[in-house]
């Protein structure tokens, strides 16, 4: 199941990854250093359309983004290694 969703949504992983490279490297430039986190918000939309997929690393660089407001607090914020959520694996 999981592998036919990853052969369907590859070429819009590849398009949206396309897509933040080239806001990297021309328009963020261009702006001020802004981004509170470590890292980025464009490179942790990279990590995780690279480990999620396009849908899913979109969902999730969405949030962040959503979270990336003046008022709020800084920090060291990398995308989880699952979907619920969690940074540890489960043994």
């Amino acid at each position: 199941m999981f592998k036919i969703y990853y052969v369907l949504t590859y070429p819009l992983t590849l398009i949206l990854m396309g897509l933040i490279w080239l806001y990297k490297f021309t328009f963020s430039k261009m702006m001020n250093r802004s981004c509170k986190y470590l890292p980025t918000c464009s490179s942790y939309a990279l990590m995780c359309v690279k480990q999620f997929g396009a849908i899913w690393g979109g969902v999730l660089a969405a949030k962040r983004l959503l979270r990336c407001r003046p008022n709020v607090q800084a920090g060291v914020d990398f995308p989880p290694l699952n979907l619920k959520g969690n940074y540890k694996y489960k043994c």
